[in-house]
Formats: C-alpha cells, sequence, structure tokens
C-alpha cells in the first residue's frame, strides 16, 4: 500500500506557488531498529530549505516504493520554528529467506517451488503467499489432485527475513469412472481411449486430457476427416470420481482425385495442395487449393489453366471426394519482352527485374519427398508414384500476371531511387502467337527528369546534435533516394536519441524544383526535453552490493540519458554472470520530462548451484561431470567455481578398436611390454579437476569491462601418443572491449608428466629415440598468453551470419626438464623456450531461412627463441577428430614430414627377404597396428559445410576439409594436403548443436592401416 499524507494546509496550494509554501527545515527517514539506510537519502528529492510542494513529495514516495524494499511509505509533515520538518516513515518487507515444501509425493519439490513463484532471498509481500498457495493447489488439480489442502506455515529467522514451508495435504485422487464419446468418432472405441490416453481407474490428470485430445485430433486428421470436430469435454466429479465425455464429430473420410491433368501426375498436384487439415474443409477452402493450383499450373508457363473443385459425398456421409477438374491449355512461351522510353536503366537490367520477380515465386514440389513408414517394403511393395522431377520453365519466358505487375512497381521503384521522382514504367501488354503458342511482351517507361539533392535544411535541431550522418547519406549532387532520405531521418532520431532526447521526433518533405532537376530535403524535428538521468532505482538486490551494480551501469545522476545506455547497461548486468534476470528501464516512460528516474529490476542465482550430467564419449569413454558454483561470495561478484570430470578411456572407441594394438598379441607372438596398454583396469582411468575463484567484473575499472579469474587443475589425460599427469595454476583478466571484441592475457605455472601409451610403436631403438623430437618425463613450466577474438556473428551458439577472427600467442619457458626416453631413463636435458602461434577466422552466410553455409581457416606454428629449444607433447599440435580433420580418428592425422620417413622405412622393410630383422615398430605396422601422431610444430586447416534444414530442429551437414600437420615446421609443403569429406546431423539447441558426423578420408594411406571412415560425435561446431 502507497500512502501520502499531508498535514499542512500548505499542501492543497495549486502547483507551482512555492512562494506561499512552507519551507523545509528538516527531512527524516523513520526505518525500523537494525535495518541500514543506504542509498535512500538520494531517492529523497526535497533538501534542508527548499519549498514543501506536493509534486515533489510524491515523486519521493514514488522513488522510495519503487526500490521494492518497502511495503508502505508514509509521509508526515510536523510544525516546527521555521518551517516544517517532512518524515518517511518507511515499513520494509520481510525478506524471503528460505523456501521449503513438505508432505508432497506426486509432484516434487521443484516443481512446486517453480509453480509457487516464490523467490528465495528476495523481498516477500504477504499477498504473494496467498498468490503462492492458489498456484500450488492449481498444480494438483491439474494433475488430479482436487481435494488437496495447501497451508503456508511462517516463522522468523534469527539473522533475519522469514522462513517459509508449503504445507501440503495432498488427499485422495479423483480418479476416472468412465470415458464416453458421444456424436460419430467414426473410429473404434478401442483407438479413440489409445488416442485419448484416459482408462477408467486412472487419476484424472487434466494436463493428459489436453494432450489426449490434441493426439485425437491428429488422429483424425492423419485418417482424412478433414470436416472432423473435437469439443470440449464434459466432466463430471462426484465422489472422488470423474466421468469424462468427449464430444466427437468425424465427419466424412475425404480423398483427393484430380481429373484432365496431363502433364504433371497426380502424386506432384497432391504435394502442391499440400493440404493438412489443419482448417476445416468447406467451400471456401477447396476454391482456394484450386487457385493453389492454377498459380502453380502458371508459374510452369500454363497461362490459360483452369482448375475447378467439386465435392462429392456418399450417400451415408462417411466418405468424400474432393475432386479438381484441370483445364491445363497449352503452354505459353514469351519469346521477347521490350522496353519503350527507356535511356538510364538499361533494358538487360529490367528484363532482369522481370526475372526474378517470376523466379521469386517458383516452387519445386517435385523435391518434397514424403515420408514413408516402411521404406524399405519389408510388407509389401507399395503402389508407385512418378517421381521425376521436371525443371520449371526459364523464368523470362513465363508470363505470371501478378508477378509481372510487381515487377513493374519494382521497375518504377529503381527508377525513382536513381532520382527520377516522377518516373514511371506500366505494362502494355501482352501480343499472343495462337497459333504457334508464342507471345510477345511490351513495357512503357516514363523517366522523366533526374533530380539531384542540394544540402539538406534541418529545423529545430539542437545544438548538440551533429546530422554528420544525414550529409553523408545524402551527400549534395547525388540523385535523389527516397529509400537513402528515410535512412537519414532515422539515423538523425538515433543521434537524437544518443544526445538524451528521448521524445524527438523527426518528419521530411521532399521538395523538387528546377523542372524536376533539384530535391530539397527538408528535415524538421520536435525534440522536446532532453532527458537526464534522475535517479537510479534498485529492486530486488538481496546479497549483491549496490555499489556493484551501479558501477555495471555507467549512469550518472544529471547526465544525458540515451536508449543505447539503458541497452548498454542490461547488456552489461546480464554479463556479469549474478542475476537470472536483469532488466533496465525507465520509470513511468510514456512521460515527457526532462529527468527520468532508471529502474534496474534483477532476479539474483541461487547461492549454491551445481548439477551432474554425463554420458558416452568417442574420445574419452563414458564420461561423468559435476559442476558446483558458490556465487556472489562476498556481495561484489566473487564466485567460487568447481568442475570434476571422470572418464574411463578403457571403454573409448580407441580402447575398443581391433587395430589399437599389434595383431601378435591377440595370436600369442607377441607379450609383454609390447603389448600392454595404459587403458586396462585402473589404469584408464582419467579426469579433470578444476577449482577457480572468478570475478566477472572488476569494479574499481568500472566502467571497463575487465574481469579476472585464477584456476587451480588436476588432470589425467589420455591422448594416442602419450599419457599426462599435469598440475597446474592459471591467472587471467579478461576485457570486453566491445560487444564484438574480447582480449585476454593469461600467466600458467605447470608441471607436466608425460610418458608414453603402451604398444609396440612406442618401443623404439636407441636410434629412433635420438630422432625422438618430443621426449618424456617430468617438466615443469611457465606461459604467458594473449588473446584476442572478434566476433561479428549474430548468434554465438548456432551462427548463420557473420565471421568470427581469435588469434593466440603463447611464451613458453621451461623451469625444471627432466626429460627420459621412452622406457623411463634419463636422457640430457635441453631447454624449453618457444612461442606459440596460432590463428583462425570462420565465416557464415545464409542460405534461405534456416540453410546457411560455413567455411573457415586456421594454422599456427611454433617458433623456438632458444638454439635447442624442444616442444614437450601437450604443448604441440595435432590433426584428426570432431574438431579438426573428420576424415581422422582423434589426434590421428601423422606429420607430413614423418610419414614420408615411415614410408621409406616400411619399403626398406619389405625389401629384405625376412621382416624378422625389421624395428618392432615398422612390424607393428606391418602386422596392422595404426600408428600415433606424436604431434607437430605447424599446421593448417581449411574447412568448409553446407548446413540445410532436415525435420524439426534437426539440420543436415555435408562438409569437406583439407590440411595437415608438420613435426620439423621447416620442411613445410602449403601445397601438400590431406583431405576429407562427410556428411552428419546436427540437433540445434539454445547451447548449441549436438552432431553427430560420419568422414570420409579421401586420400587414405593404406600403407599406414588408416581407417576409411571416422563417426565423431560432438557438442557445437565452428
Amino acid at each position: 500500500m502507497l500512502l501520502l499524507v499531508c498535514a499542512l494546509p500548505a499542501f492543497a496550494a495549486p502547483v507551482g506557488h512555492d512562494d506561499d509554501a512552507p519551507a523545509v527545515v528538516a527531512v527524516e527517514l523513520h526505518l525500523p531498529e537494525g535495518m541500514a539506510p543506504d542509498g535512500l537519502s538520494g531517492l529523497v528529492t526535497l533538501r534542508k530549505g527548499q519549498a514543501l510542494t506536493p509534486g515533489a513529495v510524491r515523486k519521493s514516495v514514488e522513488q522510495l516504493f519503487a526500490t521494492g524494499r518497502f511495503a508502505d511509505v508514509v509521509a508526515l509533515t510536523q510544525d516546527v520554528p521555521g518551517g516544517v520538518r517532512l518524515v518517511f516513515q518507511l515499513l520494509p518487507l520481510p525478506l524471503l529467506s528460505h523456501v521449503a515444501v513438505r508432505g508432497n509425493q506426486v509432484l516434487t519439490s521443484g516443481e512446486l517451488l517453480e509453480a509457487s513463484g516464490l523467490l528465495q532471498g528476495g523481498p516477500l509481500d504477504p499477498e504473494e503467499l496467498d498468490t503462492a498457495a492458489d498456484a500450488v493447489r492449481e498444480a494438483y488439480q491439474r494433475k488430479g489432485y482436487d481435494a488437496v489442502d495447501i497451508q503456508v506455515e511462517e516463522r522468523p529467522v534469527p539473522a533475519g527475513g522469514v522462513a517459509v514451508t508449503l504445507v501440503v495435504v495432498e488427499g485422495k485422487p479423483t480418479r476416472v469412472r468412465q470415458v464416453t464419446f458421444s456424436g460419430s468418432p467414426a473410429l473404434p472405441l478401442p483407438r479413440l481411449v489409445e488416442a485419448l490416453g484416459m482408462r477408467p481407474g486412472e487419476v484424472f490428470d487434466r494436463a493428459k486430457l489436453d494432450g489426449g485430445l490434441e493426439r485425437l485430433r491428429v488422429l483424425l486428421r492423419e485418417g482424412q476427416h478433414w470436416r472432423a470436430w473435437v469439443g470440449t469435454p464434459n466432466v463430471v466429479v462426484e465422489d472422488s470420481e470423474a466421468s469424462v465425455a468427449v464430444p466427437v464429430s468425424a465427419g466424412p473420410a475425404f480423398h483427393l482425385r484430380f481429373a484432365g491433368n496431363r502433364r504433371f501426375p497426380d502424386s506432384l498436384l497432391a504435394r502442391v495442395v499440400a493440404y493438412d487439415g489443419e482448417e476445416a474443409m468447406d467451400e471456401t477452402v477447396a476454391a482456394r487449393l484450386a487457385r493453389r493450383l492454377e498459380a502453380f499450373y502458371r508459374r510452369r508457363g500454363f497461362h490459360d489453366a483452369r482448375v475447378r473443385s467439386l465435392e462429392v459425398l456418399r450417400p451415408d456421409g462417411e466418405a468424400a471426394v474432393l475432386g479438381f477438374q484441370v483445364e491445363e491449355g497449352a503452354p505459353l512461351r514469351v519469346t521477347d519482352v521490350r522496353f519503350h522510353g527507356n535511356a538510364a536503366l538499361s533494358s538487360e537490367l529490367l528484363r532482369s527485374m522481370l526475372t526474378n520477380q517470376v523466379a521469386a515465386l517458383e516452387t519445386w514440389p517435385e523435391l518434397d519427398l514424403p515420408m514413408r513408414e516402411d521404406p524399405l517394403e519389408t510388407e509389401g511393395r507399395e503402389r508407385r508414384y512418378d517421381t521425376s522431377v521436371v525443371s520449371p520453365p526459364d523464368p523470362s519466358t513465363v508470363y505470371v500476371e501478378d508477378a509481372w505487375l510487381e515487377a513493374a512497381d519494382v521497375m518504377t521503384t529503381a527508377y525513382r531511387e536513381q532520382g527520377f521522382a516522377s518516373a514511371q514504367v506500366t505494362f502494355r501488354g501482352l501480343t499472343v502467337d495462337v497459333a504457334h503458342h508464342k507471345a510477345e511482351a511490351d513495357f512503357d517507361v516514363e523517366e522523366g527528369p533526374q533530380a539531384l539533392i542540394r544540402a539538406p535544411i534541418f529545423l529545430g535541431i539542437p545544438l548538440e546534435v551533429d546530422p554528420v550522418w544525414v550529409n553523408l547519406l545524402l551527400p549534395v549532387g547525388t540523385p535523389l533516394s527516397f529509400e537513402k532520405v528515410e535512412q537519414a531521418q532515422a539515423a538523425l532520431e538515433r543521434g537524437l536519441g544518443r544526445e538524451g532526447y528521448l521524445f524527438a521526433h523527426v518528419s521530411n518533405s521532399v521538395s523538387v524544383e528546377e523542372n524536376g532537376t533539384s530535391a530539397q530535403v527538408t528535415y524538421r524535428t520536435d525534440a522536446g526535453p532532453r532527458v537526464r538521468v534522475g535517479q537510479v532505482l534498485l529492486q530486488g538486490l538481496t546479497r549483491s552490493d549496490p555499489d556493484v551494480v551501479l558501477a555495471q551501469l555507467d549512469l550518472q545522476p544529471g547526465a544525458p540519458l540515451s536508449v543505447e545506455a539503458l541497452a548498454e547497461a542490461q547488456r552489461r548486468l546480464s554479463r556479469l554472470g549474478l542475476f537470472r534476470q536483469a532488466e533496465v528501464s525507465l520509470a513511468d516512460p510514456n512521460r515527457r520530462e526532462a529527468s527520468k528516474d532508471v529502474l534496474v529490476t534483477v532476479q539474483e542465482r541461487p547461492r549454491i548451484d551445481g548439477e551432474v550430467s554425463g554420458g558416452y564419449f568417442l574420445v574419452d569413454g563414458p564420461r561423468i561431470t559435476l559442476d558446483t558454483a558458490w556465487r556472489n561470495l562476498d556481495g561484489r561478484g566473487l564466485n567460487l567455481l568447481a568442475r570434476g570430470k571422470v572418464n574411463y578411456a578403457g571403454a573409448s572407441a580407441e580402447a575398443l578398436s581391433s587395430s589399437r594394438l599389434p595383431a601378435g598379441c591377440s595370436t600369442g607372438e607377441l607379450s609383454g611390454e609390447a603389448c600392454d596398454s595404459d587403458l586396462d583396469g585402473f589404469s584408464g582411468l582419467g579426469g579433470r579437476g578444476n577449482l577457480a575463484l572468478s570475478q566477472p567484473r572488476l569494479s574499481f575499472l568500472a566502467p571497463q569491462e575487465i574481469g579476472a579469474r585464477l584456476d587451480l587443475i588436476g588432470e589425467r589425460v589420455h591422448r594416442p601418443s602419450y599419457l599426462s599427469t599435469r598440475f597446474a595454476a592459471v591467472m587471467g583478466v579478461d576485457w570486453a572491449l566491445a560487444s564484438w571484441v574480447n582480449v585476454s592475457l593469461q600467466y600458467e605455472l605447470e608441471n607436466n608428466r608425460l610418458r608414453s601409451r603402451g604398444g609396440v610403436l612406442e618401443l623404439i631403438n636407441r636410434a629412433d629415440q635420438e630422432r625422438l623430437r618430443y621426449p618424456y618425463g617430468d617438466f615443469a613450466l611457465h606461459s604467458l598468453r594473449p588473446s584476442m577474438t572478434l566476433d561479428f556473428r549474430d548468434d554465438p551458439a548456432n551462427p548463420r551470419r557473420g565471421m568470427v577472427l581469435s588469434s593466440s600467442v603463447e611464451f613458453m619457458r621451461g623451469i625444471s626438464v627432466h626429460p627420459t626416453d621412452v622406457a623411463g631413463n634419463r636422457v640430457p636435458e635441453f631447454p624449453i623456450d618457444g612461442v606459440k602461434l596460432s590463428g583462425s577466422v570462420s565465416a557464415y552466410a545464409p542460405l534461405g531461412r534456416r540453410a546457411s553455409v560455413a567455411v573457415s581457416a586456421r594454422a599456427g606454428t611454433i617458433v623456438p627463441l632458444t638454439q635447442g629449444a624442444q616442444n614437450i607433447g601437450s604443448k604441440l599440435f595435432y590433426l584428426g577428430g570432431s574438431s579438426s580433420l573428420r576424415g581422422f580418428r582423434e589426434d590421428g592425422v601423422l606429420p607430413q614430414d614423418v610419414r614420408e620417413v615411415l614410408h621409406q622405412r616400411l619399403a626398406a622393410c619389405r625389401a629384405v627377404i625376412s621382416p624378422a630383422g625389421c624395428p618392432d615398430d615398422l612390424k607393428a605396422v606391418l602386422a596392422g597396428q595404426v600408428p600415433a601422431s606424436q604431434g607437430g610444430e605447424l599446421f593448417t586447416l581449411a574447412k568448409a559445410e553446407l548446413r540445410v534444414p532436415a525435420i524439426a530442429s534437426v539440420d543436415l551437414g555435408l562438409f569437406f576439409e583439407a590440411g595437415n600437420l608438420w613435426q620439423d615446421r621447416t620442411l613445410f609443403d602449403p601445397g601438400v594436403l590431406r583431405y576429407a569429406a562427410g556428411v552428419g546431423l546436427r540437433y540445434v539447441t539454445p547451447v548449441g548443436p549436438l552432431a553427430f558426423d560420419v568422414g570420409f578420408n579421401l586420400d587414405r594411406d593404406e600403407a599406414l592401416n588408416e581407417a576409411p571412415t571416422q563417426f565423431h560425435f560432438s557438442i557445437g561446431t565452428f
């Protein structure tokens, strides 16, 4: 309740007579004991010494009440020597410190809390409890528990606030006594009951009943009962039992028939009709379908085609035929289109406009492939339909009257956009050669004079607004374009809005003078008041410090206020990650006034949040993940994040592959270390633990959007070429310079223990050890990683338009280097000192409503900074897998220079009489094992993908990829690439698509046992 009490006759004085109003001697805020008055004094507009006016008191009360912290705000005045004392009595709303549900069994506590709408940690209005109880009661009644009783228990909490418990007594459920169908259902009772989904004895679930009614309607439509009607059920509840009577009128079952069609088969015309039964069949609908067929024929060149609908009802009324009588006529071909009077625009250009207008109306029903319930015909052959695709005629030879008239308007608009203000293009007519079914067309063009723009005139524009955008869009001496005139007006209105003129209105007038050769554009501006920021009112804050929110808003009282500033402030609040919802708006936005209060309404996230997820991944095997977040620990946005992930690589696709170990291991020819694997037993366990402190925005650097983060990481990773046990600490800052550009800087200190994965290919001799560029061992190193991202995509999760560019530089240097060979023996130390460079660019372009094409290019290299510097396996580049070349297994692309040497060694091994003297790694390859990639210093990758809609939220992706990897960057050859192509499905979700891909190796190296096909599953695409 909002109450304003005025104790002096001065309040009754007319507004504006401040000389007669008493002076304010003092202003007091009366709050309950223990409640802090932070931020409240600034909401009172009256100050000591000012005149007391009703408007000022009213605004103060409104601003105090708008904070959402008070149930009642009362303004009182007291006579004192020299004037009056103004007292605001504030009755705070209690805080809902805890909310729980007790006694529920049918519905979960989460469902009931969501239905109640109660927000834990927010202010609690007593009326909200009654509303919450009613909402919970309604949720139970929807589930069939009409006798449910909801009681609300309140108890004060010592720390402050109120704890609320919703006590549920579910009671006896209402059960279905009987289900009847009245009218003429036309279907057997068992099918009706099955579709409705309600049987006697079940709990009477009203939500289930609604779904059953819709299924019943769909069932009747699928049976081609196109006049079917399912009415509102009549429900009678007595003694906790419900009798449900469903009125159904099925109407006749319709069948489509076509007569007179010689050029197009019935199956094609049925797809043109494309009637789904959503709208009840009547004469109006039938006539519309006939016109649809006529339009199809005319777009295919049959100008004289006529289609008439006819309905024939069987005497018993249970079936009907909807027929279409087609009079095709002869196809008409336009052989020439002439334009008379055009000079500024060529006939070829005008002809292309006409052709494009006709082509835009063309459809391809031949390509609409109907779904089949038995595509393999296991239950017998079905009737064959003509499925040949007949290409439509050239649009430039087709006469469609409506399209041609629209094309004339398009041509007229094109002329007027070139400054020909009085231009007019009209369709003269068609000359038809009836004998040869040909026609010639003529258009008349009246161009008139071309008007050139003079300097625009601005009337009423404030001095603070620079009309530079108008002058850029309408340069002097260019042809008059009405579209650009409107664009310039919109730019001027935006410029006014940026300077605080939120209520500005701009109109334009164009006068053509000097016999149509000169155009004068005049913009008249009604600027209205220049709006400035009044008070910033915060609602919904419970744990967050108001200063954190105010720092992100960047709205200073008295500064000019713009809509863009409000939108930017809301975006910044949303990016903090502290709030489920954040809204920044004007208080009383429709009132024109020079000072507007800004209302900030937020809904804070729970203090503790978490989720458990799991699944199977081809690379990691079965995996379970736990995410937990303790948000806003200090009230200033500090978050504690914990993430744990455990996977079992022993059940991954690699572990289950028959080519993982040499063939001799299964036959007994090889044993011991040659056949040992780190994927067996407990050795196959892997995972990652991450504990992080995150500050999304550093308030002392506001309004700059700079955040900081500290991560502690421990992980055990199985890669095809090594096993890594790693511990690291990472400190980083992120700076969002704009919504489309982000820069970051990270410093990482890590200890990495790398050792070889079991298998013959890793058991190399001393000569091979000398060639091994990336040894194993224990390494401590630190890295500095600056990076930058430019993101112009329309949707980061599911992009269809735009571009994203990213680049990163990593400076790596060793602290403690203890390398070993594959067997674990110590080898001479070496320096780790290099810089890792990488970059990528991806572009997206839409093709139609949902289809799009995506292309991407990536490259990277590692440059040593010290003579003799080497790199460890975890810092190298790898190719192959769901995120790179999908025709290869994960990290499965061998470096090109290594592959060439391996081919030479294999050739030498095959040349000897007995392969017994060959090294074990070569014998393993000859036995069928796939060699593991040791990574490389340089890579290139290019990708292209066509994404087209398939069904519902599933898209089809066709991709082609090329790239390669080099272990020694000095041997890089850009012309030597590995190629892959494939197809995949993408299930579109708000957080990115779930992608299942089948990749084909187009350049398979059979000598190295590369597989021709690979399957990949991933979340998200490039």
